[in-house]
């Protein structure tokens, strides 16, 4: 078993521009505006979705970033946190400890993807993943992320991008993922997203909706409660308190005279692990505007 930050990333959002003037709540937004006495920040939450099937979405981003004079990434997206590694044989398969109705339907579920053949031997984390991804927009060279797809934009015309998080920085904040935890997802996970599904659909899809409508409160609880339910997330395998506290320190001690277009996963715009409110206590006035 190999854990990539690519499967991290699965399991797990400004300045006063002509055009950009509606305000948005809160609760709905994946761009923000960020006015410190000497600098001028758009904030743009984004999700690993392709650039195509959100055109609105890349669309303004680009008009932002036609409007800054740099951009800043949270980590070099071509950056690939260490792997861990497993025996098969170590890893404690989900599928006997489910009812037998939950049995059938994991596996009509997983039919058709890359585990069908293997669907009684999955640890956990395993069916895990399979259905918090299920119906999730595939990215690939053919289908560029929306970050990816800006960042390639922004270098095109000419901004400087730089990434608030060195991949030393990054590496160093890794939380090693042990056999306990990986086995520790059990079938009163699998139940609950087995349940999940049943009343919002497949929850990849759920979730690349949620952000196709700004809806990013609710992709922020969302998360949480699958946290809450024992199914593992982003934050078992990198320290994500130290690396909210790096990106608000970053961000507050830009240069005098920044004028910065700032992509970060939406996650860190929206609920518990929103950097709104540290940078708000920084001297900021941050307001949602779309």
């Amino acid at each position: 078993m190999r854990i990539t930050r690519r499967q991290f990333a699965v399991i797990a959002a400004v300045i006063s521009l002509p055009g950009i003037s509606r305000a948005a709540s809160e609760e709905n937004a994946v761009v923000w505006r960020v006015r410190f006495p000497s600098q001028e920040l758009v904030l743009f939450g984004y999700v690993r979705v392709p650039a195509d099937v959100f055109p609105d979405i890349t669309a303004e981003g680009k008009r932002l970033i036609d409007q800054s004079k740099m951009v800043l990434v949270d980590m070099n997206p071509s950056l690939t946190l260490s792997p861990t590694r497993f025996k098969n044989s170590d890893l404690k398969p989900v599928f006997p400890g489910l009812a037998p109705p939950q049995q059938d339907e994991l596996k009509t579920i997983l039919a058709t993807s890359p585990a069908r053949n293997a669907i009684e031997r999955l640890c956990g984390f395993e069916a895990g993943l399979l259905l918090v991804g299920e119906g999730q927009r595939v990215i690939g060279p053919d289908a560029p992320s929306v970050g990816l797809e800006l960042a390639n934009y922004a270098v095109s015309i000419g901004r400087k991008v730089k990434t608030l998080a060195s991949d030393s920085e990054v590496l160093a904040m890794q939380k090693p993922l042990t056999l306990a935890t990986v086995n520790s997802v059990g079938p009163a996970s699998i139940a609950y997203l087995l349940d999940l599904r049943h009343r919002i659909g497949p929850i990849g899809a759920y979730f690349d909706e949620l952000y196709k409508a700004r809806k990013s409160a609710r992709i922020a609880s969302l998360g949480e409660e699958i946290t809450a339910k024992g199914v593992l997330t982003p934050t078992d395998f990198i320290d994500m308190g130290h690396l909210r506290a790096l990106y608000v320190e970053q961000i507050a001690s830009l240069p005098a005279g920044t004028n910065a277009f700032v992509m970060l996963p939406i996650g860190l715009l929206s609920g518990s692990y929103s950097i709104v409110a540290k940078l708000r206590s920084h001297g900021a006035k941050v307001t949602a505007i779309k």
